[in-house]
């Protein structure tokens, strides 16, 4: 976009509203009272975007054409302030049902093909429906309420698709991988064969990324885009901006607890031996049970504490202890990355002056061990169950617990 940031009138006329950057760069959850934060990009933002023109001529057919951008930017501020931001829903495309992804829930239901789902990190914020799921990696689909940016490979749900009665535009061709810790409320579920008003089904959905993986036609029944000409630009440049919103949740997979190290390590146990003393004397310097040092002889993990008890007599810091641990189970990192699990874990952070991830982080390194000291006489759970489950469940609800018994 082109625009002269000394030209644009927003700063002075209205200096105690935040910035935001051109809407150009944000896709399906801008909010309607975002229509009060001016952009740098003046009227030539809204000479080249298409999404910025419609939601400006729904606002024509509520006031007249006569009406320049400050007076309707002073007349929506005045409106949002007397009588709340849901008074400019009629103003745009953008249904109340949006605003309802603001609100931090619970999320139960397992991660499966065909939901819908925002994904959230930080301040990046995106709608998206899974398309595969590979342990704690998610394939997704982007999800835009522009419709202009699908194409021959993007399927188009009318509003009555999800719940938040808007139509929407699958792309399937802007497909990413992002870890499964960043899904964060789930909007709708997966569809089921025979059904209508609903999400499309699972297969329809492997089938149409199937498709557009192998160059071949997609299956007929969905309501598809039209393709692109060497002409789009406009769409081009929407669907960049589109792609570029998952950037921020792409590189989330950095905070995946246990994630390969960029660096060799020697391991825990290695370090141990290397020391030559008896397990009872280690022991008795350290202060920490017999058990510990089975369990590392054994190949098993110590936990944050026991790494710091354990780092004097290594010569080493607790992190680097703890990164000598042997690799965390897969089944655990799938786990732990459960979108089920964050709203605890921000409790946790806020309570802590902590993050998201290090909460996580401290989980699954705690979570750990117990595995090495676990002894059950019962049959092994079914393949379809995580086994780690119960006991990170368990850590979440006796740390929320102790929270709830702080005065």
């Amino acid at each position: 976009m082109i625009g002269d940031p000394a030209a644009d009138p927003g700063p002075a006329a209205y200096p105690d509203i935040h910035l935001h950057p051109p809407v150009s760069l944000a896709s399906a959850h801008l909010l309607d009272g975002d229509l009060l934060a001016p952009t740098v990009a003046g009227s030539k933002h809204l000479v080249e975007c298409g999404w910025c023109q419609q939601r400006q001529q729904a606002a024509d057919r509520h006031h007249g054409d006569d009406l320049d951008d400050a007076a309707f930017l002073q007349a929506a501020r005045h409106r949002a302030m007397t009588a709340g931001a849901a008074v400019l829903g009629p103003l745009t495309r953008l249904t109340p049902a949006l605003h309802e992804l603001t609100r931090d829930t619970d999320v139960r239901e397992p991660v499966t093909v065909g939901q819908l789902w925002r994904l959230r990190r930080e301040q990046a914020t995106e709608l998206a429906v899974i398309v595969a799921v590979d342990q704690w990696w998610v394939t997704v689909a982007p999800v835009t309420t522009d419709l202009a940016a699908a194409d021959e490979f993007s399927l188009l749900l009318p509003a009555s698709a999800t719940p938040l009665n808007v139509a929407l535009a699958v792309c399937v061709s802007l497909d990413c991988t992002v870890p499964m810790l960043v899904l964060d409320t789930l909007i709708a579920p997966a569809g089921r064969p025979g059904l209508t008003q609903q999400m499309p089904a699972p297969q329809t959905l492997r089938d149409v990324w199937r498709a557009w993986r192998r160059g071949e036609p997609t299956p007929a029944g969905p309501v598809y885009g039209t393709a692109l000409d060497e002409g789009d630009l406009d769409r081009r440049e929407l669907r960049d901006a589109v792609a570029t919103g998952f950037a921020p949740l792409i590189g989330a997979s950095a905070a995946i607890p246990g994630s390969d190290p960029l660096s060799e390590v020697t391991p825990l146990a290695q370090r141990v031996r290397d020391r030559g003393l008896r397990p009872s004397q280690m022991a008795r310097e350290t202060g920490l049970p017999m058990e510990v040092f089975t369990r590392i002889g054994r190949d098993g993990r110590v936990t944050p504490n026991e790494a710091g008890q354990l780092a004097p007599l290594l010569g080493l810091d607790r992190t680097t202890v703890l990164a000598a641990n042997p690799p965390l189970d897969d089944d655990l990192i799938t786990e732990v990355s459960q979108p089920g699990y964050r709203r605890g874990l921000r409790r946790l952070a806020a309570a802590t002056c902590s993050t998201e991830d290090d909460q996580r982080w401290l989980m699954a390194q705690t979570v750990a061990p117990i595995a090495s000291r676990t002894v059950t006489g019962r049959d092994p759970e079914p393949a379809a169950v995580n086994p780690w489950t119960d006991k990170v469940q368990d850590y979440l609800r006796a740390k929320l617990a102790e929270l709830d018994d702080q005065p």
